[in-house]
């Protein structure tokens, strides 16, 4: 498989770590712009120019594979069966991308679908071409599926930018961002980045508003995506990129439990303790 810079190798380590580890989400958002046709054309192996539905097919077959590898020595038939939609696990929504809009009735079969058990892998996978184009209600829909979501199904939501979902549905996916261009400047900042605010979060965030805690986690797991893009640009040590990968897991699980009301010193708590194992030698804060 092609991929055209660090930030997609990062996405590919992240998916492959949530298969490994077994703390796979029930939604993700694969976020870009579509790639260059010409450059596609230039590449065999590519199926689409959109870099999207491309991981999120080869996510799909990576959670059927022994290795749980994307892009690597995967079952050739079942990626086939996945493309002609002729794999009963694999459900494409959205594909008439010339239709203004995903409308209520076809989120409704979606839902009734993702509750049934996997009929022949052991996962079931739904990718939502330009998830944008949902209206409202069936937005609304979706939500609520993704509160109480089923077992065993995961949503693929591919859009070129998560802003154009609803917020609520945004807090409830694990983003993953795969700009289609060759290069990338580092972002700006990311030289300075140490490590994570683990006094803070012992001594504060069980005691600050919850929405203003939910905002400092999302700008954390901005600044851990930042800090993988160095250390992936700077082929560092793998440990302390294993170490950032479950860094942005544990923001992200924590930001997923505060939406579902859990206690919120207790999800501090076990935060602040879980990134001082991360990084035993951090004293200060960002």
């Amino acid at each position: 498989m092609f991929l055209e810079n660090d930030t997609q190798k990062m996405a590919v380590r992240v998916l492959e770590s949530h298969i490994r580890q077994k703390r796979i989400s029930s939604a993700y958002v694969f976020s870009g712009r579509e790639g260059d046709p010409e450059t596609a054309e230039m590449v065999t192996d590519r199926v689409s120019n959109d870099i999207k539905e491309e991981f999120a097919v080869a996510f799909a077959c990576a959670l059927e594979s022994k290795d749980g590898k994307l892009f690597a020595a995967q079952d050739p038939a079942l990626k086939r069966r996945i493309l002609s939609h002729n794999y009963p696990d694999v459900r494409w929504l959205g594909e008439d991308k010339d239709e203004r809009s995903i409308k209520i009735e076809a989120i409704r079969e979606i839902i009734q679908w993702s509750y049934l058990k996997p009929y022949e892998g052991s996962w079931k996978v739904c990718i939502v071409l330009n998830a944008q184009r949902l209206t409202e209600e069936a937005a609304n829909s979706f939500l609520k599926t993704l509160e109480e979501p089923p077992r065993r199904t995961i949503f693929c939501l591919l859009v070129e930018n998560k802003g154009h979902l609803l917020e609520t549905i945004q807090s409830r996916c694990f983003e993953i961002r795969l700009p289609s261009h060759l290069s990338q400047p580092a972002p700006a900042g990311v030289r300075t980045l140490s490590a994570l605010p683990v006094r803070e979060i012992f001594e504060n965030y069980g005691t600050l508003p919850r929405d203003e805690v939910k905002r400092k986690l999302e700008g954390f797991m901005t600044l851990s995506r930042e800090k993988l893009y160095q250390l992936t640009s700077e082929a560092a040590d793998p440990v302390e990129v294993r170490r950032w990968l479950e860094s942005l897991d544990l923001l992200y699980e924590s930001k997923a439990a505060l939406d579902m009301n859990v206690n919120q010193k207790l999800m501090a708590t076990r935060l602040a303790m879980q990134l001082r194992r991360l990084f035993p030698s951090q004293k200060v804060t960002l």
